[in-house]
């Protein structure tokens, strides 16, 4: 069943070869008129729609289709497929029709041929332009709202997004994703497919303008052919324009090339982009660890346009499988449905009140609920600005000034004054905080007994590059409460990952205060401080407030993400799946002889790459590795990050088989007596020391 049919046209008064063409007069009549009145004479269709851009040149277009009495739509020139969805959020039908303006002799019979053929087939998609046997000019597609709002969802590469339905008849999946949908064609039992008749070049409005009038009112396109046939020279007219020149050139524009196993991408749009944004931003990025400095700049991405599950695509439109995940907040993977449900319904209503909102609470029950330490919450936006409210919580709760620092906690001064990158941090602020080696617990306890008088609180990361030691979580809980400080975990990495409570639930070592983020809403931003009933009633006096610390679309996609987290176990699946990995990409390492210098270590929920290249310099290794393993489909950084859309062991060979065939070009490099040369792009830099 089609259900209510809507056709749909495509159109733009911007083209390149013919300005203005659909405006272009043909028999005394726009272009665009004869598109509409032959469409209105389709039987199967209920209603049509103009799609076009929102540019000031298109206002004359849309302004004479209205005065027709047909409802326009304007978008987006480049993001054609945007306008269509336009379109579907407008009208309640089930099927669609995509015909453009660039063809006057469009045939209602071919459209309603198309929606019968589409019916009957019970397919996602319907187009009588996969096999060409029609007239260049009489094309036609038919596909489903639901094809129409997955491509949506799923489409963003910039060649899908300006042309509608690759993504969905899948015909350039060799060059691009496609959606595998189920798709069929209407095939002309005879061959016209050389006969020209659509609307690009000057030739082609000369041609038309001679052949339209001819034709009888109310032709079909078969009396066009027998008028052709009776006057061959016609077509001489426009007889030397290739067929689909213009999506050809969008096709060369975007492809991505391969090589054999390894992915020969091109990095243009990125590294023009680059330095256009390098001219109004500082590092050209927000974040130090998402910046150019992090990969081999040149031969490498630098900017995503888009993520769907475990993959993302870059500006180019190059495919990698995602391990880097945002830095671990994507832990469902990227636009997860139920996440992004919540979110479009939370949009619906609002979500900046000028009040608080009652998800504040039913989020705080759930945080209550599920971690060890929390009896009240409140919320920030990232985390650091949970770290330094727990700080200044901790300072306000002890009256005391210091603090002893266990592992990386944010940007803010009591913090980043400890490491190389503390330009503009006062002096007075680096003198309150030290910093003390995971798992010394001599270090703690020496440090307390120096200045225990003085020192507000300890702040640890539960678990770092290595587990914690038996006894030093134990030992920092009794230690703290000996000399009455406040024991803050900081969970913004481990929570939600580890397990669902965080590394306090493994532990079974309970904080005072603690820290989350990052997972836990599935990359939106959002963190909190939670614990102690008696040391968070202090945030009524402190002043730890923020315009959107009770955002709604971020506490609605925390509360879906916590629930699936819950209802699919996934943290058990993370661990399980990351010591798969581990042991896969381990003997890839081994079995490219690197075993001594590269290994995938620490806790299976988050693999990480310990390098250890004695007599080589690290930048050279480590961007060795990072330049092949983009070069191979992947990214990959300091860390195997995982989500919930890697637990698939089809994801698992392609990473393993991948990063096999990095690793041996890398192995290649090292092998070679001058693995600097091997590089082909910028060398990785250090973020910063601790100091």
């Amino acid at each position: 069943m089609s259900g209510r049919v809507s056709i749909v046209i495509q159109a733009r008064m911007g083209s390149s070869r013919l300005p203005g063409k659909v405006m272009k007069p043909i028999g005394g009549r726009p272009v665009i008129d004869h598109v509409i009145e032959r469409a209105k004479r389709a039987e199967r269709a209920d209603e049509i729609w103009l799609a076009c851009p929102q540019g000031e040149s298109d206002a004359e277009l849309a302004a004479h289709v209205e005065q027709l009495g047909i409802p326009v739509v304007r978008g987006d020139e480049e993001d054609v497929l945007s306008r269509f969805v336009a379109v579907a959020e407008r009208t309640n039908s089930d099927t669609f029709v995509r015909i453009t303006a660039d063809c006057p002799m469009t045939d209602p019979s071919v459209i309603d041929a198309a929606i019968a053929r589409y019916v009957e087939s019970g397919s996602d998609y319907v187009s009588n332009g996969i096999e060409r046997s029609f007239p260049d000019g009489l094309d036609v597609e038919v596909f489903s709202r639901d094809a129409l709002l997955r491509a949506d969802q799923e489409a963003r590469h910039p060649f899908l997004r300006a042309h509608v339905t690759p993504y969905i008849h899948g015909r350039l999946k060799d060059k691009y994703p496609w959606g595998n949908f189920k798709v069929a064609q209407l095939v002309n039992p005879v061959e016209f497919s050389h006969l020209r008749w659509t609307l690009d070049e000057p030739a082609d409005l000369a041609f038309l303008q001679q052949l339209i009038p001819a034709l009888p009112e109310g032709y079909g396109w078969m009396d066009a052919v027998a008028y052709l046939t009776a006057h061959p020279d016609l077509m001489k007219i426009n007889a030397d324009i290739a067929t689909n020149e213009g999506t050809a050139r969008d096709m060369k524009m975007h492809e991505p090339t391969t090589d054999g196993d390894e992915q020969r991408t091109a990095f243009d749009r990125s590294n023009r982009l680059f330095e256009r944004a390098s001219d109004v931003i500082p590092l050209a990025s927000q974040t130090f660890s998402k910046s150019y400095q992090q990969w081999a700049k040149g031969v490498t991405p630098l900017f995503i346009d888009h993520g769907l599950g475990c993959h993302v695509w870059d500006v180019d439109g190059n495919r990698f499988v995602d391990h880097v995940l945002g830095l671990l907040p994507v832990v469902l993977g990227h636009c997860d449905p139920d996440v992004d449900e919540a979110i479009a319904r939370q949009l619906r209503k609002g979500f900046c009140f000028p009040l608080a909102s009652p998800l504040e609470a039913e989020l705080a029950e759930l945080l209550v609920h599920t971690i060890p330490c929390a009896e009240m919450v409140r919320y920030g936006k990232n985390g650091s600005d949970a770290t330094t409210g727990a700080v200044r919580l901790a300072r306000a709760y002890t009256g005391r000034d210091r603090i002893v620092v266990c592992g990386y906690h944010g940007w803010h001064d009591w913090y980043i004054g400890t490491t190389t990158r503390d330009a503009g941090v006062p002096a007075a602020t680096k003198a309150l905080t030290s910093g003390v080696t995971f798992n010394d617990l001599n270090a703690v306890e020496d440090m307390f007994r120096d200045h225990g008088d003085d020192i507000a609180a300890v702040i640890v990361e539960p678990t770092s590059k290595e587990p914690a030691a038996p006894g030093f979580l134990e030992g920092l809980r009794a230690t703290t409460e000996k000399h009455g400080a406040v024991l803050i975990f900081d969970e913004i990495v481990t929570g939600f990952r580890v397990s669902l409570g965080g590394a306090q639930a493994v532990s079974g070592v309970t904080p005072d205060l603690a820290c989350f983020g990052k997972a836990m809403a599935n990359g939106m931003p959002i963190s909190a401080v939670v614990g102690r009933r008696d040391i968070m009633k202090g945030m009524e006096d402190i002043f730890f407030s923020a315009t959107f610390g009770g955002e709604t679309l971020s506490l609605a996609a925390a509360i879906a993400t916590i629930q699936k987290l819950k209802r699919e176990d996934v943290p058990k699946r993370l661990g399980r799946r990351g010591q798969i990995l581990i042991d896969r990409l381990n003997t890839v390492l081994a079995n490219a002889g690197l075993a001594d210098i590269a290994i995938f270590g620490g806790e299976s929920w988050w693999p990480r790459l310990s390098l250890t290249p004695s007599g080589l310099d690290p930048a050279v290794l480590t961007t060795l590795l990072r330049q092949e393993f983009v070069a191979h489909g992947l990214l990959i950084g300091a860390s195997l990050n995982l989500s919930l859309s890697h637990d698939d062991d089809a994801v698992t060979e392609d990473t393993t088989k991948r990063a096999a065939a990095a690793v041996a070009v890398v192995a290649d490099a090292l092998n070679s007596g001058d693995p600097a040369s091997f590089v082909r792009g910028a060398r990785v830099q250090p973020t910063f020391a601790v100091r």
